[in-house]
């Protein structure tokens, strides 16, 4: 079958959603249709995936929080090393450097970004603490790192800090050691709960949890050069943004929780502005992850309080137009392209 293969990690513990057994593959051809696997027991809460050639990193979001890595084998994964702790708690996002030789994970309840070996061996090898705070006392009581994007335009790497409004910068040197870099960190509004970015030349397009909105900042200078509003006429639910995606024409894709689908604005660089241009309900509940098939055609939305994907089908400028089918799966959090 032609068409995209990716790898779904997922909720094993219950919280939200049926209890996963594993991880999955799903195929999915050139016509939306979808092909989904047997679970593959990668060890607890299997949360967040990432992939550089065969290696593929994984983060189990747990209070003690765990990565490990595996080598894609054919249609399966195989263990590569022995888990490892992270040091601190719930560990949500994990990226390869731009070397692919250290594995780094966010982790949310930890305020802590950590670098582990890539290899056969994913031991720790540094860490960085974030301190701070933001103005909503309910959730940005602390720092909560939540994606690791590496910038290698210029030689560090970004992390959305929901808790502190703010997206930290990090350096990592050559042996994985890793500095917090406080005053070249961009700074958000007020409010704002930054969780996950897209890096395009030279600004960081931001999807912002807390007030649904979504920023252009600019990479140069640090600043915020303009917000739009997520998307019209929601009512807010206190569930906002979750992954940002943006496809080859401009169009950036945001999973949106208090819609219970994906909301899509067109990116003009000419003024580095935004504007809302399509949305669409998917049929299930908490879109916790989305991601795009490699002909742009699709997308792949894992709602993980309804325990199912939903592949959405694309017009040819990248708005969401219709669910083509929605798949049953226990509690999916994550949709990596392999």
């Amino acid at each position: 079958m032609s068409g995209t293969r990716f790898w779904i990690g997922a909720s094993t513990i219950g919280a939200l959603g049926a209890a996963a057994r594993g991880v999955r593959r799903l195929e999915v051809a050139d016509d939306g249709t979808a092909v989904l696997g047997e679970p593959v027991e990668v060890g607890p809460n299997p949360m967040f995936l990432a992939r550089r050639g065969d290696t593929v990193a994984i983060v189990h979001e747990l209070a003690d929080g765990l990565v490990s890595t595996w080598r894609l084998d054919g249609g399966t994964l195989a263990p590569l090393a022995p888990t490892a702790p992270t040091g601190a708690a719930d560990p949500c996002h994990v990226a390869f450097d731009e070397t692919g030789r250290f594995a780094l994970t966010a982790n949310y309840s930890g305020s802590r970004v950590t670098a582990h070996r890539a290899g056969a061996d994913a031991a720790l090898v540094s860490a960085v603490d974030f301190t701070g705070s933001g103005p909503r006392a309910d959730r940005q009581e602390a720092p909560h790192p939540h994606q690791i994007v590496p910038d290698p335009a210029r030689d560090r790497v970004l992390v959305p800090d929901l808790g502190a409004d703010r997206v930290r910068v990090v350096r990592l040197d050559a042996d994985g050691g890793l500095v917090h870099e406080a005053s070249a960190d961009l700074v958000l509004h007020a409010g704002a709960g930054p969780r996950h970015l897209v890096v395009v030349d030279d600004v960081a397009i931001v999807a912002n949890e807390l007030d649904r909105t979504v920023s252009v900042v600019d990479l140069a200078s640090g600043e915020e050069v303009s917000t739009a509003p997520l998307g019209p006429d929601v009512a807010p639910r206190g569930l906002g943004a979750s992954t940002i995606r943006m496809t080859r024409s401009g169009v950036v894709l945001v999973g949106d929780r208090d819609l219970d689908g994906v909301q899509a604005l067109r990116y003009e660089a000419s003024d580095r502005s935004l504007t809302h241009v399509g949305s669409l309900a998917t049929g299930g509940r908490h879109p916790r992850d989305l991601e795009l098939t490699a002909d742009e055609r699709h997308l792949v939305v894992a709602d993980q309080g309804s325990d199912s994907l939903a592949i959405v089908a694309l017009d040819a400028a990248g708005v969401p137009v219709s669910v083509v089918a929605s798949i049953a799966t226990e509690a999916p959090a994550c949709v990596l392209r392999a």
